[in-house]
Protein backbone atom coordinates (compact mmCIF):
# COMPACT_ATOMS: atom_id res chain seq x y z
CA UNK A 1 0.00 0.00 0.00
CA UNK A 2 2.72 2.61 0.41
CA UNK A 3 4.66 1.27 -2.50
CA UNK A 4 1.94 2.00 -4.11
CA UNK A 5 1.55 5.50 -2.62
CA UNK A 6 5.01 6.29 -3.54
CA UNK A 7 4.76 5.17 -6.63
CA UNK A 8 1.61 7.38 -7.10
CA UNK A 9 2.97 10.77 -6.04
CA UNK A 10 6.38 9.70 -8.61
CA UNK A 11 3.82 9.28 -11.37
CA UNK A 12 2.02 12.56 -10.80
CA UNK A 13 4.70 14.53 -9.42
CA UNK A 14 3.87 17.77 -10.71
CA UNK A 15 0.06 17.26 -9.46
CA UNK A 16 1.60 16.55 -5.73
CA UNK A 17 3.98 19.55 -5.62
CA UNK A 18 1.09 21.92 -6.39
CA UNK A 19 -0.88 20.02 -3.66
CA UNK A 20 1.34 20.51 -1.24
CA UNK A 21 1.70 24.44 -1.72
CA UNK A 22 -1.83 24.44 -1.50
CA UNK A 23 -1.96 22.93 1.90
CA UNK A 24 0.81 25.29 2.98
CA UNK A 25 -0.81 28.65 1.29
CA UNK A 26 -3.83 27.33 3.15
CA UNK A 27 -2.29 26.10 6.47
CA UNK A 28 -0.51 29.66 6.51
CA UNK A 29 -3.81 31.47 6.09
CA UNK A 30 -5.50 29.92 8.71
CA UNK A 31 -2.49 30.42 11.30
CA UNK A 32 -2.80 33.79 10.35
CA UNK A 33 -6.26 34.84 10.81
CA UNK A 34 -5.98 32.95 14.16
CA UNK A 35 -3.21 35.69 14.77
CA UNK A 36 -5.30 38.31 14.03
CA UNK A 37 -8.11 36.79 16.19
CA UNK A 38 -5.84 36.25 19.10
CA UNK A 39 -4.71 39.85 18.78
CA UNK A 40 -8.04 41.70 18.37
CA UNK A 41 -9.20 39.77 21.70
CA UNK A 42 -6.08 41.06 23.68
CA UNK A 43 -6.38 44.38 22.24
CA UNK A 44 -9.91 44.54 23.28
CA UNK A 45 -8.63 43.25 27.05
CA UNK A 46 -6.15 46.14 27.24
CA UNK A 47 -8.43 48.69 25.51
CA UNK A 48 -10.90 47.66 28.81
CA UNK A 49 -8.49 48.02 31.34
CA UNK A 50 -6.96 51.16 29.62
CA UNK A 51 -9.73 53.34 29.13
CA UNK A 52 -11.28 52.57 33.22
CA UNK A 53 -14.90 52.01 34.04
CA UNK A 54 -15.68 54.84 35.79
CA UNK A 55 -19.77 56.48 35.87
CA UNK A 56 -20.29 59.57 37.62
CA UNK A 57 -23.78 60.35 39.19
CA UNK A 58 -23.76 64.61 38.94
CA UNK A 59 -26.71 67.00 38.41
CA UNK A 60 -28.18 66.97 34.80
CA UNK A 61 -26.89 70.29 33.76
CA UNK A 62 -28.22 69.92 29.93
CA UNK A 63 -31.64 68.86 31.27
CA UNK A 64 -31.67 72.16 33.81
CA UNK A 65 -31.04 74.59 30.85
CA UNK A 66 -33.28 72.82 28.80
CA UNK A 67 -36.22 73.02 31.14
CA UNK A 68 -35.17 76.33 32.91
CA UNK A 69 -37.69 79.41 32.78
CA UNK A 70 -36.32 82.48 30.71
CA UNK A 71 -33.72 84.57 32.29
CA UNK A 72 -33.96 82.18 35.47
CA UNK A 73 -30.41 82.17 37.45
CA UNK A 74 -28.70 78.50 37.37
CA UNK A 75 -28.23 79.11 41.30
CA UNK A 76 -31.69 78.56 41.87
CA UNK A 77 -32.61 75.98 39.59
CA UNK A 78 -29.85 73.44 40.17
CA UNK A 79 -30.82 70.54 43.15
CA UNK A 80 -28.28 69.19 45.28
CA UNK A 81 -26.66 65.83 45.41
CA UNK A 82 -27.12 64.31 48.81
CA UNK A 83 -25.24 61.17 50.20
CA UNK A 84 -28.69 59.52 50.67
CA UNK A 85 -29.00 59.61 47.32
CA UNK A 86 -25.00 58.05 46.53
CA UNK A 87 -25.79 55.63 48.69
CA UNK A 88 -28.06 54.22 47.14
CA UNK A 89 -26.32 53.09 44.37
CA UNK A 90 -22.53 52.48 46.11
CA UNK A 91 -23.80 48.62 46.71
CA UNK A 92 -25.35 48.09 43.47
CA UNK A 93 -24.05 45.08 41.90
CA UNK A 94 -20.90 45.67 39.49
CA UNK A 95 -19.50 48.63 41.93
CA UNK A 96 -16.05 47.44 43.20
CA UNK A 97 -15.26 51.11 44.64
CA UNK A 98 -16.63 54.58 45.16
CA UNK A 99 -15.48 58.22 46.01
CA UNK A 100 -17.99 61.19 47.41
CA UNK A 101 -16.48 65.16 45.98
CA UNK A 102 -17.19 68.10 47.79
CA UNK A 103 -15.35 71.15 46.37
CA UNK A 104 -15.41 74.25 48.48
CA UNK A 105 -14.47 78.00 47.81
CA UNK A 106 -12.06 78.95 51.23
CA UNK A 107 -9.91 81.61 51.79
CA UNK A 108 -6.78 81.70 54.26
CA UNK A 109 -4.95 84.56 56.09
CA UNK A 110 -2.32 82.27 56.97
CA UNK A 111 -0.99 80.75 53.66
CA UNK A 112 -0.79 82.88 50.21
CA UNK A 113 -2.07 81.38 46.87
CA UNK A 114 0.34 80.50 44.01
CA UNK A 115 -1.01 83.55 42.17
CA UNK A 116 -2.23 83.39 38.73
CA UNK A 117 -1.94 87.03 37.88
CA UNK A 118 0.13 89.80 38.69
CA UNK A 119 -0.99 92.50 40.23
CA UNK A 120 -0.06 95.12 37.26
CA UNK A 121 -1.92 92.81 35.19
CA UNK A 122 -5.04 93.06 37.20
CA UNK A 123 -5.00 96.52 37.74
CA UNK A 124 -4.48 97.42 34.02
CA UNK A 125 -7.34 94.98 33.12
CA UNK A 126 -9.71 97.19 35.52
CA UNK A 127 -8.54 100.46 34.60
CA UNK A 128 -9.21 99.82 31.01
CA UNK A 129 -13.25 98.94 31.86
CA UNK A 130 -15.55 101.46 30.27
CA UNK A 131 -16.50 104.24 32.07
CA UNK A 132 -13.92 103.72 35.14
CA UNK A 133 -16.13 100.92 36.22
CA UNK A 134 -14.21 97.99 37.94
CA UNK A 135 -14.88 93.90 37.22
CA UNK A 136 -17.35 92.34 39.15
CA UNK A 137 -15.94 89.50 41.38
CA UNK A 138 -17.48 86.98 41.25
CA UNK A 139 -15.13 85.08 44.18
CA UNK A 140 -12.75 86.38 45.94
CA UNK A 141 -11.47 82.93 47.66
CA UNK A 142 -7.93 82.19 46.57
CA UNK A 143 -8.78 78.42 47.48
CA UNK A 144 -10.57 75.14 46.34
CA UNK A 145 -11.03 72.64 48.94
CA UNK A 146 -11.87 69.64 47.42
CA UNK A 147 -13.26 66.66 49.70
CA UNK A 148 -13.00 62.84 48.47
CA UNK A 149 -13.82 59.81 49.78
CA UNK A 150 -10.59 58.59 49.11
CA UNK A 151 -7.83 59.82 47.00
CA UNK A 152 -6.74 56.31 46.30
CA UNK A 153 -8.46 56.38 42.58
CA UNK A 154 -8.29 59.70 41.57
CA UNK A 155 -7.10 59.66 37.89
CA UNK A 156 -4.79 62.54 37.93
CA UNK A 157 -3.01 60.72 40.77
CA UNK A 158 -3.43 57.06 39.12
CA UNK A 159 -2.55 58.65 35.30
CA UNK A 160 0.53 60.10 36.87
CA UNK A 161 -0.21 63.55 35.86
CA UNK A 162 -0.01 64.47 39.92
CA UNK A 163 2.78 62.98 41.64
CA UNK A 164 3.40 62.22 45.35
CA UNK A 165 6.39 63.57 46.55
CA UNK A 166 6.52 63.49 50.47
CA UNK A 167 3.92 62.29 52.97
CA UNK A 168 0.72 60.30 51.58
CA UNK A 169 -2.29 60.69 50.12
CA UNK A 170 -5.04 60.39 51.78
CA UNK A 171 -7.64 57.39 52.59
CA UNK A 172 -10.85 56.72 54.23
CA UNK A 173 -9.00 55.97 57.59
CA UNK A 174 -9.10 59.91 57.33
CA UNK A 175 -12.39 60.14 57.40
CA UNK A 176 -12.94 61.86 60.64
CA UNK A 177 -9.84 64.13 60.23
CA UNK A 178 -8.81 67.39 59.07
CA UNK A 179 -5.55 66.03 57.51
CA UNK A 180 -5.02 67.96 53.82
CA UNK A 181 -2.78 67.30 50.91
CA UNK A 182 -1.40 70.12 48.92
CA UNK A 183 0.66 70.96 45.83
CA UNK A 184 4.31 71.60 46.09
CA UNK A 185 4.44 74.99 45.26
CA UNK A 186 1.91 76.19 47.09
CA UNK A 187 3.91 74.62 50.08
CA UNK A 188 6.97 75.94 49.02
CA UNK A 189 5.91 79.33 49.02
CA UNK A 190 4.10 78.96 52.17
CA UNK A 191 7.76 76.77 54.09
CA UNK A 192 4.79 74.55 54.48
CA UNK A 193 5.84 70.82 55.45
CA UNK A 194 4.36 67.49 56.43
CA UNK A 195 3.00 68.44 59.58
CA UNK A 196 2.26 71.57 58.85
CA UNK A 197 -0.83 73.66 60.29
CA UNK A 198 -2.95 76.10 58.42
CA UNK A 199 -6.72 77.77 58.76
CA UNK A 200 -8.68 77.84 56.35
CA UNK A 201 -12.09 79.79 56.08
CA UNK A 202 -15.42 79.87 54.07
CA UNK A 203 -18.91 81.86 54.12
CA UNK A 204 -22.16 80.05 54.43
CA UNK A 205 -25.58 81.68 53.05
CA UNK A 206 -25.89 84.12 56.46
CA UNK A 207 -22.43 84.97 55.86
CA UNK A 208 -20.77 83.15 58.85
CA UNK A 209 -17.09 82.14 58.93
CA UNK A 210 -16.72 78.82 59.22
CA UNK A 211 -13.15 77.98 60.18
CA UNK A 212 -11.03 74.80 59.97
CA UNK A 213 -7.62 73.85 60.89
CA UNK A 214 -6.05 71.23 58.97
CA UNK A 215 -2.49 69.49 59.24
CA UNK A 216 -0.50 69.00 56.07
CA UNK A 217 0.17 64.61 55.42
CA UNK A 218 1.30 64.74 51.73
CA UNK A 219 2.78 67.15 49.07
CA UNK A 220 2.13 66.50 45.62
CA UNK A 221 3.99 67.45 42.16
CA UNK A 222 1.84 68.70 38.99
CA UNK A 223 3.74 66.70 36.37
CA UNK A 224 0.89 67.64 33.23
CA UNK A 225 -2.42 69.18 33.61
CA UNK A 226 -4.90 70.59 31.02
CA UNK A 227 -6.63 73.53 33.52
CA UNK A 228 -3.36 76.53 33.25
CA UNK A 229 -4.60 77.39 29.42
CA UNK A 230 -8.32 78.15 31.14
CA UNK A 231 -7.90 79.85 34.34
CA UNK A 232 -9.21 83.53 35.46
CA UNK A 233 -8.43 83.36 39.02
CA UNK A 234 -6.44 82.10 41.79
CA UNK A 235 -9.49 79.72 42.83
CA UNK A 236 -9.38 78.02 39.14
CA UNK A 237 -5.24 77.85 39.25
CA UNK A 238 -4.92 73.53 39.91
CA UNK A 239 -2.05 74.60 42.38
CA UNK A 240 -4.03 76.24 44.81
CA UNK A 241 -6.25 72.79 45.42
CA UNK A 242 -6.14 71.76 48.65
CA UNK A 243 -7.58 67.97 48.69
CA UNK A 244 -9.24 67.13 52.79
CA UNK A 245 -11.12 64.60 53.84
CA UNK A 246 -15.39 64.59 52.42
CA UNK A 247 -16.06 65.44 56.30
CA UNK A 248 -13.92 68.86 55.97
CA UNK A 249 -14.84 69.93 52.54
CA UNK A 250 -18.85 69.65 54.17
CA UNK A 251 -18.16 70.80 57.08
CA UNK A 252 -16.94 74.09 55.34
CA UNK A 253 -19.38 73.77 52.67
CA UNK A 254 -22.11 74.17 55.53
CA UNK A 255 -23.84 71.01 54.84
CA UNK A 256 -23.49 67.32 55.79
CA UNK A 257 -25.76 65.76 53.42
CA UNK A 258 -24.32 67.35 50.23
CA UNK A 259 -22.16 66.60 47.73
CA UNK A 260 -20.82 67.39 44.43
CA UNK A 261 -20.86 64.70 42.35
CA UNK A 262 -20.04 60.42 42.92
CA UNK A 263 -17.82 58.52 41.30
CA UNK A 264 -18.37 54.41 40.48
CA UNK A 265 -15.37 52.58 39.46
CA UNK A 266 -16.99 49.04 37.75
CA UNK A 267 -15.77 46.09 37.23
CA UNK A 268 -15.84 46.50 33.70
CA UNK A 269 -16.22 48.89 31.10
CA UNK A 270 -18.98 46.15 29.61
CA UNK A 271 -21.29 46.52 32.62
CA UNK A 272 -21.81 50.53 32.29
CA UNK A 273 -24.99 49.99 30.77
CA UNK A 274 -25.57 47.16 32.76
CA UNK A 275 -25.26 49.06 36.15
CA UNK A 276 -27.18 52.08 34.58
CA UNK A 277 -30.34 49.98 33.99
CA UNK A 278 -29.75 48.55 37.58
CA UNK A 279 -29.24 52.32 38.65
CA UNK A 280 -32.84 53.30 37.48
CA UNK A 281 -34.80 49.62 38.43
CA UNK A 282 -33.58 50.24 41.85
CA UNK A 283 -33.32 53.49 43.39
CA UNK A 284 -35.49 56.43 43.50
CA UNK A 285 -33.65 58.75 41.90
CA UNK A 286 -34.82 61.20 39.38
CA UNK A 287 -32.79 60.62 36.40
CA UNK A 288 -34.64 63.48 34.44
CA UNK A 289 -32.72 65.91 36.91
CA UNK A 290 -30.07 63.58 38.08
CA UNK A 291 -27.42 61.73 35.18
CA UNK A 292 -25.13 59.00 35.40
CA UNK A 293 -21.75 59.87 32.74
CA UNK A 294 -19.74 57.15 32.29
CA UNK A 295 -17.72 59.46 29.37
CA UNK A 296 -17.28 55.99 27.39
CA UNK A 297 -17.27 57.31 23.62
CA UNK A 298 -13.72 56.67 22.95
CA UNK A 299 -14.17 52.96 24.39
CA UNK A 300 -17.41 52.65 22.30
CA UNK A 301 -15.49 53.66 19.16
CA UNK A 302 -12.65 51.32 19.69
CA UNK A 303 -14.63 48.24 20.49
CA UNK A 304 -16.54 48.87 17.91
CA UNK A 305 -13.84 48.95 15.46
CA UNK A 306 -12.09 45.79 16.83
CA UNK A 307 -15.30 43.64 17.30
CA UNK A 308 -15.61 44.85 13.20
CA UNK A 309 -11.93 43.27 12.81
CA UNK A 310 -12.87 40.10 14.90
CA UNK A 311 -16.07 39.68 12.67
CA UNK A 312 -13.91 39.94 8.97
CA UNK A 313 -11.45 37.53 10.87
CA UNK A 314 -13.99 34.88 11.45
CA UNK A 315 -15.70 34.68 8.02
CA UNK A 316 -12.18 35.09 6.57
CA UNK A 317 -11.24 31.63 8.38
CA UNK A 318 -14.88 30.29 7.30
CA UNK A 319 -14.20 31.38 3.81
CA UNK A 320 -10.87 29.71 4.06
CA UNK A 321 -11.56 26.48 6.04
CA UNK A 322 -14.40 25.40 3.86
CA UNK A 323 -13.50 26.55 0.51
Amino acid sequence: MLKNALLSIKKNIGRTILLFVLMCVIANLVIAGLSIRSATSKSMDQVRTSLGSEVTFSYNMKGMMENREKGEAMDSAIQSITTAMADQLKDLEYVEHYNYTVDVSVSSDDIDPVETNTLDEETSNQNNMPNGKQPRMLDQNDFTVVGNTTMAYLSDFTDENYVLKSGRLLTEDDADTTNCVVESNLASDNDLEVGSTFKVKATNADDEDISVTLTVVGIYEIETTSQMGGMMSNRQNPMNQIYTSLATAQKLNDSTTNISSAIYYLDDPDHIEAFKELAEANTDIDFETYTLDANDQVYQRSISSLENMESFTNVFLCVVIFS
